[in-house]
């Protein structure tokens, strides 16, 4: 009875953290430093939709005249995409997310070849141990199917080390999927050095790069990435979520992971979003217009604030590129603070208005050390007290310094 009475209680007193949420959102709006979790939306983008919402809403399948208006507005959105792409628009496929996407682009490579008479077995895909979990669980799964999956090393700034890949390709491979721009530490891979060397030692393998991160602030045109097979997610470039893309090569073989209608040229059955597909190729269109200025100017706004964080908080360790370097994307600043627990540290920095990780959102929350930054700098201390801020497009210094002086404190009560 008493444990009752304790748990009634209990429940009926928010806990600590729902208020200081309720205290924050009684003052200003929170300072927003999750960018590569989410973006706003782009108020093109919504308004855009907002049509496809409620007055147009027919099936674009559907062959009456509301259908095929429907219809229309995803093609002039795949066009749109295309163009922004540099590709021909039936080699865009629309997809519910970029984990879907992902899936599609391994596993539809993989069951292509084991189709065309090749083994799981006989099979080998090429990796990186710093890949978001939409392509390493996947990867674990083709494993468990057979596949053999060979791990390349990467260097402390997280570029693969592409010596060691020369040794790792063999006329086995069939795939190699790493990303442009990793989601926890923004580094930059070199993708066209990358797939140099996988088509000198197997011209028939396909380069599959996940660009989910890179939209807003690099050039995502096909031949400037150089991948057979380049996904990406709207959602991370101020589209709506819950929409993905796949582009592809002329020729590259896929075959669909899950089975239903024969949309998307029947590899992604389903009924398209339209809303979602008409916002995305607006956010899309938008956020490659415009990504060199935007990068040189949050890069200068980053580097100001990564050195002003490390000067008063000595504790702090960057992960990835140097500062200043090429190989870090623009909006990215990830630093460990060995011995300090980060998750709650974002608690508190949350509490105080500001918005910031310790890793990918996917990865999952309930602390955990960071596979990306143990593989990178093999030291499990700095592995465990990981945090990730990264930028938006406004995003100043003061507000950095701000939550530097937030952090700073936090770190001095903890970590005296």
């Amino acid at each position: 009875l008493l444990f009752q009475a304790w748990s009634s209680f209990a429940l009926a007193i928010p806990s600590w953290h729902d208020a200081a949420m309720f205290s924050r959102n009684k003052q200003k709006r929170p300072i927003y430093l999750d960018w590569a979790a989410a973006t706003s939306l782009l108020p093109e983008a919504k308004a855009a939709m907002e049509p496809w919402l409620t007055d147009n809403f027919a099936n674009p399948s559907a062959i009456h005249a509301e259908g095929q208006v429907a219809r229309g507005a995803v093609e002039a959105a795949r066009g749109r995409i295309a163009a922004a792409l540099q590709v021909r628009p039936e080699f865009v496929t629309f997809t519910g997310s970029g984990t879907e996407a992902n899936n599609l682009a391994i596993l539809g490579t993989i069951e292509a070849r084991r189709q065309s008479g090749v083994a799981y077995s006989d099979m080998e895909v090429i990796s990186t141990a710093i890949e978001h979990p939409s392509v390493s669980k996947t990867l674990a799964y083709a494993a468990s199917l057979g596949v053999v999956v060979k791990i390349v090393p990467v260097k402390e700034s997280g570029v693969i080390n592409v010596e060691a890949l020369r040794t790792l390709v063999t006329n086995k491979t069939v795939l190699l999927s790493t990303h442009y721009v990793n989601s926890e530490i923004g580094t930059i891979q070199p993708t066209r050095v990358i797939k140099k060397v996988l088509k000198e030692a197997a011209p028939e393998a396909v380069l599959h790069i996940d660009a989910a991160q890179a939209p807003l602030w690099l050039s995502c045109q096909f031949d400037t990435v150089a991948a057979d097979i380049l996904t990406l997610d709207v959602g991370k470039c101020c589209g709506p979520k819950g929409v993905g893309l796949l582009v592809r090569s002329k020729g590259i073989q896929l075959k669909p992971v899950f089975f239903g209608g024969g949309q998307e040229a029947g590899l992604r059955p389903g009924t398209e979003n339209v809303a979602g597909v008409v916002g995305a190729a607006e956010a899309f269109a938008w956020a490659q217009s415009g990504w060199r200025e935007r990068a040189e100017n949050v890069a200068v706004v980053r580097n100001q604030a990564i050195a002003h964080l490390l000067q008063e908080i000595p504790q702090a360790l960057l992960n990835g590129a140097m500062l200043e370097s090429d190989d870090r994307v623009a909006n990215n600043i990830n630093i460990s603070i060995p011995g300090l627990d980060t998750e709650f540290a974002t608690v508190v920095l949350d509490s105080k208005g500001f918005a910031v990780s310790t890793k990918s959102a996917c990865s999952g929350a309930g602390g955990g050390e960071s596979a990306v930054v143990k593989a990178t700098t093999q030291d499990p201390a700095r592995a465990a007290s990981t945090l990730r801020i990264t930028l938006g497009p406004d995003t100043t210094v003061e507000q950095l310094k701000q939550l530097t002086t937030v952090l700073k404190h936090h770190v001095a009560k903890l970590l005296p």
